[in-house]
Order: C-alpha cells, then structure tokens, then sequence
C-alpha cells in the first residue's frame, strides 16, 4: 500500500509539473517575464486573504456535505479509494502541486486570454470578465469529469470553486491567493479522508436505485 501511494504521488507531481511548465511558457509568451512580478507581488496580502477566506468557506461546505449530504458521502467514499492510507507528508505534497500547478494553468495563463476572447462579444469591464471566468471554470470543469454519474456533483463543486478562484485572481491581479485557497481546500480534505484510511474488504461500489444513491459491497 504505502509503495502505491508513493507512485500515485509521483504520478500527480509530473501531471502537475508538465501544467506549471505549460503556464508559466503560456504567460511568458503573451505577457513577457516581468508579467511574473506583477501576478506575485502585486497586492498579494488582500489576494491571500481572500484565498484564505474562500477555501475556509468551501472547507465547511465539504465537511457539512459529506456529514449531511448522499451525494457528500458518495464523494467521500470514492476518494477514500484513491487516496485511503497517504501519509500528511503525501497530502500535503499532492495538495502544493495540485494548487500550483492548475493555478498557473487555468487562474494565470487561461483565464486572461478567455477574458480577452469573452471581451470581444461582451465588452471590456465587468461582463467581460464574468464571461471569461464562466468560460475558464468551464475548462476547469471539464478535467475534473468524473467517468460515472453518481460521481457528478464533483464537477459541480469543481466549477464553483473554480469561480471562486478566478474572482480573486480578476479581482487582484495576484495568483497567491488562489494557489493558497486551492491547496488548504485540497490538503485539509486529503488529510480528513486519508485519515478515515482505505477501505478494507470487498470493494465499495456505488450506484442508483429509486432515485437514490445506495453503498454496495462486492
């Protein structure tokens, strides 16, 4: 178990190393170097304050759904699959690549140049950007579909976490805030899962019966 972790952790940090590597060439390219400065210096702490304040605000909201919610406990119960046993050292590295390297992705280089493309059918200013954050949370979205239906809301909290984060960083220019948002958002929920540990036994399945998600072991 703890030699597949591992290779699961490594796995992620080359997916998210080759998504920092295409961001930051993306935002070279149209911006220039000294772009960099200004995305992490410019008002950073009102940017790192309002990440702070999104991701305790979605951290609530995963914890409460997956005490209260069907759809919450599915959720939990199939990460608890993928990531049951990871050590604090294995989440929180999983969490800093998933935050630096989607952020600079999709926040940094994406979401101005869909800003740029909304812009053109909507206008410079407010609806605009709206549009380009609708449209960069929409990519975000999509590599975060699940491949079963049940699996669904997934997408969902995705999306909406993703215009959180592309609010800020329209907001202040800045990339730390989102960064620090989305890693506590994925490190506090990996660490509450990992703990629970994998499950053990017959293989959970889940599926749909009467309009009702229901846990199945096989």
């Amino acid at each position: 178990m703890r030699g597949r972790n591992w290779a699961k952790v490594v796995v992620v940090g080359v997916v998210y190393s080759v998504m920092t590597t295409v961001g930051v060439l993306w935002v070279i390219a149209r911006d220039g170097r000294e772009s960099f400065w200004h995305i992490a210096a410019h008002d950073v702490w009102s940017s790192l304050g309002l990440g702070v304040g999104l991701a305790t605000a979605v951290l609530w909201l995963s914890g409460w759904a997956a005490a209260k919610t069907n759809w919450g406990r599915v959720l939990d119960a199939f990460f608890a699959q993928v990531f049951g046993g990871f050590s604090i050292f294995q989440c929180v590295a999983t969490a800093l690549a998933s935050g630096v390297g989607e952020e600079m992705l999709f926040r940094a280089a994406l979401q101005p140049s869909a800003i740029a493309l909304a812009a053109r059918g909507l206008g410079h200013g407010f609806f605009g950007a709206l549009g380009g954050i609708l449209l960069t949370s929409l990519a975000f979205g999509a590599v975060h579909m699940p491949f079963r239906r049940e699996l669904a809301p997934w997408t969902v909290f995705a999306i909406g976490t993703s215009i959180g984060f592309g609010v800020i960083y329209a907001w202040t220019g800045n990339i730390a805030g989102p960064m620090l948002a989305h890693a506590l958002i994925n490190g506090v929920n990996l660490v509450r899962i990992a703990r629970k540990g994998a499950p053990s036994g017959p293989k959970l399945t889940i599926h749909e019966k009467g309009g009702m998600l229901e846990f199945e072991r096989r």
